[in-house]
């Protein structure tokens, strides 16, 4: 009977038994011969080779596994460093460190502005080599160095201690148009100790531009007839508490625009003007004269700018203060209208006879035409106004009218028809009314309807003006004194043959109300008299040609009022004068014809006028009838 102990327990009872003989022999399965045929040869061998395409495969597949896996490695490194050092975790971080600025939120421009800047160092080191770099946008201005045009400044701060703070203040002046947005860029640099590297820190300030410095009014007229002479009158008014030195003045003209003439001679390319400088409410007007061409409702714009000259005099203005744009419609003129009135200047109380001439440019007849003549201005005589031609003067407005029921011509008009109207009017009469009056003038602006027949019927219009212009009063006064004023004479009184007296000859300008320009006045001394090379006032610009004997005073500027509402311009020199035996028992003669010549600046009308000769009967209340004749 085979016994039920397995295997494992006979060996473990083999192991520890003495007798050999109780293990019993185990029995093994008889294992059948099983027979194996070996091949007497190695047969073809086989082939190890590999493919090129499959090395290469295989070769670049491992390398670019090996590649991106690097590049995500290294990627994944500068990542971690990166939040560790912004995010804060290291000892220096740029989030760290701040720049707190102080600075109001809006400014006028031309106005100071105070920016307040504090560093503050959060770091748990010292930041060392520390620099405040400063962009400022353009227009700004340093207040301490003499209004310096600022761009770029690099301020050392020196070293910041951890958890420490550095202060520093700018004052600026700074320029822009109204409600622009200046843009300040604030960079910090540094270095920690034990290291080579340079970091960054920026921070920007934005501050809008409230209000300008400078006003600009800009009066045009809003339509013109192609070819007709355009006013631009361009008023210019400091809004600053600060003054604006050289302030310029640009107009960009449009197409078909020539410049003719302005009141401020240009400083380049007729379009841009220096003003000069403007304190806090001063206004100064320019004035622009040209012609504008174009085609039938076309619309041309002019763009006004006012800025401050910068150094460079080759440039502009860097930023505009100020800007306005101006659009003038161009309409053909229907009527070709012209306005006759002489040269358009006048003197006090002249009748004024003003023609209307006019002219159907159309290819068409116009019926039922109307004129209106308006009348203005500061010396306009209302009674004198008289009307030709059927036309009629309604004095509630100062309109003189013409139509078809007054006019027949007006009726029916054909086409390259052409035809006139007129009427006369003066000045007031009083020449002390008009001394008050600064630039004296009679506006007259026309006015012609009428109804176009044709395949292009309507309404059509042209218009005209003219404005007269009364030319100022220039007077001179040649006199001669013995013992007023402050030069001091000597001879005999009267004068005696062969001995020599001196007198003293003063001239004396007035002027009503114009300014004058230019004024020079001159005289030429006879014989027997000589130039003592005394004046008064002694700065005064007074000349002797000794080669031609002619005294010549450079009088300038005459303001209007002078003599009036002013004091007169006067210069006194002084004459000697040595009588011949020919000349006794007669008045002597010290200054022959004084002729004076001027420019009035508001009519641009040359003056020119003669006082008559000045004598030895001199002016002073001590002359006696008889002390101006020669003696022996």
């Amino acid at each position: 009977m085979e016994s039920d102990e397995s295997s494992i327990e006979r060996l473990k009872r083999t192991l520890y038994s003495r007798d050999e003989a109780v293990v019993p022999k185990e029995r093994r399965t008889p294992v059948e011969p099983h027979p194996i045929n070996v091949p007497t040869d190695w047969g073809t061998p086989k082939s190890f080779d590999i493919s090129p395409e499959i090395m290469v495969k295989h070769n670049n597949s491992f390398f670019n596994k090996f590649l991106l896996g690097s590049v995500v490695f290294f990627l994944a490194s500068v990542g971690v460093a990166l939040f560790i050092f912004y995010g804060g975790f290291n000892m220096i971080s740029s989030n760290n460190l701040d720049i707190k600025i102080v600075a109001p939120s809006s400014v006028s421009s031309g106005e100071e502005l105070s920016v307040g800047l504090t560093v503050a160092n959060s770091n748990r080191t010292d930041l060392e080599n520390v620099n405040l770099v400063i962009e400022y946008p353009i227009g700004t201005q340093s207040i301490e160095e003499g209004n310096k045009v600022l761009t770029r400044e690099r301020i050392p701060l020196g070293t910041i201690a951890k958890g420490g703070t550095s202060d520093h203040s700018i004052r600026v002046l700074i320029f822009g148009e109204k409600d622009a947005v200046k843009q300040f860029k604030f960079s910090l640099d540094y270095r920690v100790k034990g290291s080579n590297a340079t970091f960054s820190k920026e921070k920007t300030y934005d501050v809008l531009i409230g209000s300008s410095p400078i006003l600009l009014n800009v009066l045009y007229p809003s339509e013109v007839n192609s070819g007709q002479e355009i006013n631009l009158s361009v008023d210019v008014t400091s809004n600053s508490t600060v003054v604006l030195k050289d302030t310029l003045v640009k107009v960009e003209y449009p197409y078909g625009f020539t410049y003719k003439d302005s009141n401020i001679k240009p400083i380049r390319d007729n379009s841009i003007w220096n003003i000069g400088d403007l304190k806090g409410g001063d206004k100064k007007t320019l004035k622009i004269k040209g012609v504008l061409v174009g085609q039938n409702l076309e619309d041309r714009s002019f763009r006004v700018s006012a800025g401050i000259q910068n150094g460079d005099n080759s440039k502009d203005f860097d930023t505009p203060l100020a800007s306005s744009a101006v659009t003038v419609g161009i309409r053909k003129s229907f009527f070709d209208l012209a306005l006759d009135v002489g040269d358009g200047v006048v003197d006090v109380g002249q009748q004024i006879p003003v023609n209307i001439k006019w002219q159907n440019t159309l290819p068409d007849k116009v019926l039922n035409s109307h004129i209106e003549a308006t009348l203005s201005g500061n010396i306009l005589d209302r009674s004198s106004v008289q009307v030709g031609d059927g036309g009629f003067y309604r004095s509630v407005d100062d309109t003189v009218l013409w139509s078809k029921n007054s006019t027949s011509i007006l009726g029916s008009i054909l086409a390259g028809e052409d035809g006139d109207v007129s009427f006369s009017m003066s000045s007031i009469n009083n020449q002390v009314a008009v001394r008050s009056i600064k630039n004296p003038h009679i506006d007259v602006h026309v006015v012609m309807t009428g109804d176009r027949s044709g395949s292009d019927s309507g309404t059509i219009s042209s218009s005209a003006d003219v404005t007269i212009k009364l030319s100022s009063q220039l007077a001179i006064s040649a006199k001669s004194y013995r013992n007023q004023g402050s030069l001091t004479n000597s001879g005999p009184i009267p004068p005696r043959a062969d001995k020599e007296t001196t007198y003293t000859v003063t001239w004396s300008l007035t002027n009503t109300t114009n300014d004058l320009k230019d004024t020079v006045v001159s005289a030429t001394l006879p014989a027997g008299v000589s130039w003592k090379s005394e004046v008064s006032p002694a700065s005064d610009k007074i000349n002797y040609n000794p080669d031609t004997r002619v005294v010549s005073w450079n009088a300038g500027n005459i303001t209007a009022g002078t003599g009036y509402s002013l004091s007169p311009k006067t210069i006194s020199f002084k004459l000697g004068l040595t009588p011949s035996v020919s000349q006794i028992n007669s008045i002597g003669t010290l200054l022959l014809q004084t002729s004076v010549n001027s420019t009035d600046t508001y009519t641009t009308k040359s003056i020119s006028l003669n006082a008559p000769q000045v004598t030895t009967q001199f002016s002073d209340s001590s002359f006696r009838q008889g002390d101006d004749i020669i003696g022996r």
